[in-house]
């Protein structure tokens, strides 16, 4: 690669501070001009023993994650990495390979013929008490090792990789609230997920970062939210796109693989007089759901009992339309009840009024049945 290619390189790279893909383009654009399969960041949780894929090109999402997750404590990269400092380039070459497929038959034979990996180079990008993060790149067998020539130009890249994501994550420090209004979805009791304009993950509250790393079968990766299962994830995403277009309420209800359900509610964010700062809230039922007492809500913010009961349908997801064909009222009706509710709650949003709402007294979290 010449000198003219690296800077190209390096642009885009940086590029990915204004990108809401963020670093997707550059991480695809190095996998073309190196002639890697694929290549992916993971992220090790010290203090759970978690593995989470953030990024992956080239290999399946859903098959990539469940990988990662089942056999990560038998890769003999993940194991090397962990033991050296961050920065530090490993490649796995033919050498490698051969030990691997004597000491660790069933994770070489995974490799190979489910994902046709053979040669792999990876390094650790930042380390801290609790997480870990790692990038990794991978070629068939057919592609080749990993030359000297290659491994020097990663070696010149990976500091700019290092800083760049710095500065990434700061930036996304500061921008991430520009969806939020008083930190309201942070009080929420319950995995609440933003989504930007284009679909992208920009802000996790807390109960939803606890629920992603607790539950395998749902994953932020590529700043995208997936589910594990491929035809699950199609309806995601499906869902997604709608409700940007249309600017809808959605609603999908999946079996985790345990068997328990989930509900997904996409709320979606529009301003009352701009759509420039639109997106959508993901709402995560599962065990943990959540009921509105009708009663405080009402007292709380001097709503009537009709007011109440059309708040609580807006709140769980239900669209004007849906809420006027179950409660019999007429569509014009609940527009009004619902322009009277915002006046109430001092709120100009749907978003606001939500999350309003289910941060309150109102908002009370339902036990499971074994309790």
């Amino acid at each position: 690669m010449n000198e003219a290619n690296f800077d190209n390189l390096i642009k885009s790279l940086y590029s990915a501070l204004i990108r809401p893909t963020g670093f997707n383009e550059f991480l695809s654009e190095l996998i073309n001009s190196l002639n890697l399969l694929s290549g992916s960041i993971v992220m090790l949780n010290k203090q759970l023993e978690t593995a989470n894929v953030i990024w992956v090109e080239g290999l399946d999402v859903s098959g990539a994650s469940l990988f990662i997750s089942d056999h990560e404590k038998q890769d003999p990269l993940m194991a090397r990495l962990q033991e050296r400092p961050p920065g530090e380039l490993i490649t796995m070459g033919d050498h490698e390979a051969q030990q691997t497929q004597v000491s660790h038959p069933e994770f070489f034979l995974h490799l190979n013929r489910d994902l046709d990996i053979y040669y792999a180079a990876g390094v650790v990008l930042a380390d801290d008490a609790l997480w870990s993060s790692l990038l990794f790149f991978h070629r068939s067998k057919n592609q080749g090792e990993f030359s000297f020539e290659e491994c020097i130009l990663l070696e010149k890249l990976i500091p700019h990789i290092q800083h760049a994501m710095q500065l990434y994550h700061l930036k996304l420090q500061q921008d991430k609230q520009y969806l939020l209004t008083d930190l309201l979805f942070d009080q929420i009791q319950m995995p609440v997920i933003l989504l930007d304009e284009c679909g992208y993950v920009c802000h996790c509250n807390k109960q939803a970062d606890l629920f992603l790393i607790q539950h395998r079968y749902l994953k932020k990766i590529n700043a995208s939210l997936h589910w594990v299962n491929a035809r699950n994830d199609q309806q995601i995403q499906k869902v997604i796109n709608e409700c940007l277009t249309d600017h809808s309420t959605r609603h999908l209800h999946f079996k985790s693989p345990c068997g328990s359900p989930v509900a997904l509610t996409f709320v979606p964010l529009v301003g009352a007089e701009s759509r420039a700062d639109s997106g959508i809230a993901v709402f995560i039922y599962a065990q943990n759901e959540v009921e509105l007492d009708i009663n405080v809500l009402c007292e709380l913010y001097g709503l009537s009992k009709k007011e109440g009961l059309v708040c609580s349908e807006l709140v769980n997801g239900r669209s004007p339309a849906e809420i006027a064909q179950s409660l019999y009222l007429s569509y014009e009706t609940v527009r009004t009840y619902i322009k009277r509710i915002m006046k109430k709650t001092q709120t100009n949003r749907q978003n606001e009024l939500v999350a309003r709402v289910l941060s309150g007294p109102a908002c009370i979290p339902l036990r499971s049945a074994q309790q």
